[in-house]
């Protein structure tokens, strides 16, 4: 039986799990210019309050903040982002879930992108038979009228007219790019979700003092060897004159250069905790990247060519010492 003290950490927790959760989950609906970045970490409060409280009173919370998250959308006339709000509930569910079986992180990754598919093909599933077509099918026109929009505000905030032009005449070939790539897009995002979730989770389990699986020093993870020949495969695939066995290898493509980014991450890990890089250059590094394509093109390139290279054996000597 619990004390009357546990009684009240429970319900405190409890209380700040559903009106944490809520807040985070309603602001990309009330500030979305604000909150593109934000719909990353959305599962983090699930996983870290679903872990802590338990999963019947963490349904609870991820219940509550749901019905709130999606209330308010609908009143703040922003409904289209209420299936993507439950399925970043949903996997934060997930995480916490796999998190309990001492996977790898390679497992965790994966078995998380498998679960979230369930309720992924249910929407589209019910999209479909709700309208008739599928989703990318009308996605294709929402995207161009967005890279529109998007040209008008990059017109507002002063970018040269001959490129926002260049965007509007071509607004409808990258929607339909996009929507060729809309796979890997997948794929990519739900993986970069989860693996930031993950790390983001690790530290706040830590500092609570939560059990937390060992993932061992990711900064030492590496992507098979065997990962290059597809690269190599579907980058012989993408001179096929056929725009189905294009866009198949151009989706394969996006999938492993994703993987090298993550093993290049890990390799700049390496060095900054070895070389004890400050944290405020660490971040700044973080942000251009982030905002920089061609800092993304250059960790991914690092991560491609540790398979040659092995970055991470040059700072030591013959005899196995630190240089």
């Amino acid at each position: 039986m619990l004390n009357s003290e546990g009684k009240g950490s429970i319900n405190r927790d409890f209380l700040a799990g559903i009106i944490i959760s809520s807040l985070l989950f309603i602001f990309p609906a009330a500030f979305p210019r604000l909150s593109s970045f934000l719909f990353f970490l959305l599962p983090l409060p699930i996983i870290f309050y679903y872990s802590k409280l338990g999963r019947a009173l963490g349904i609870v919370v991820v219940l509550t903040t749901l019905v709130a998250s999606v209330f308010a959308s609908a009143s703040l006339g922003r409904t289209e982002i209420s299936p993507l709000l439950c399925l970043l509930g949903f996997l934060g569910v997930i995480i916490a879930e796999v998190l309990r079986k001492r996977l790898s992180i390679e497992k965790a990754i994966l078995s998380s992108i498998v679960a979230l598919m369930i309720p992924g093909l249910i929407l589209i599933s019910f999209s479909i038979l709700r309208t008739g077509e599928a989703p990318w099918q009308s996605g294709e026109v929402y995207l161009a009228n967005a890279i529109l929009e998007n040209a008008k505000t990059y017109s507002e905030m002063g970018f040269p007219p001959e490129q926002v032009n260049q965007i509007k005449d071509n607004a409808k070939q990258i929607a339909a790019t996009l929507i060729n790539i809309l796979p890997a897009l997948v794929l990519v995002n739900i993986a970069f979700c989860v693996w930031l979730n993950l790390l983001a989770a690790r530290t706040t389990f830590h500092r609570q003092r939560l059990y937390f699986p060992d993932f061992g020093d990711l900064s030492r993870w590496k992507s098979p060897d065997k990962l290059v020949w597809l690269v190599i495969v579907s980058g012989g695939m993408l001179l096929i004159p056929d725009e189905r066995v294009f866009y198949a290898a151009l989706n394969a493509l996006i999938i492993c250069f994703f993987i090298y980014l993550l093993q290049g991450l890990a390799i700049i890990s390496f060095f900054f905790r070895k070389k004890n890089i400050p944290v405020i250059l660490r971040t700044i590094f973080y942000v251009l990247l982030a905002f920089q394509p061609i800092f993304t093109l250059l960790v991914i390139a690092v991560g491609l060519f540790d398979l040659w290279l092995d970055f991470r054996k040059f700072n030591v000597t013959m005899d196995g010492s630190a240089a």
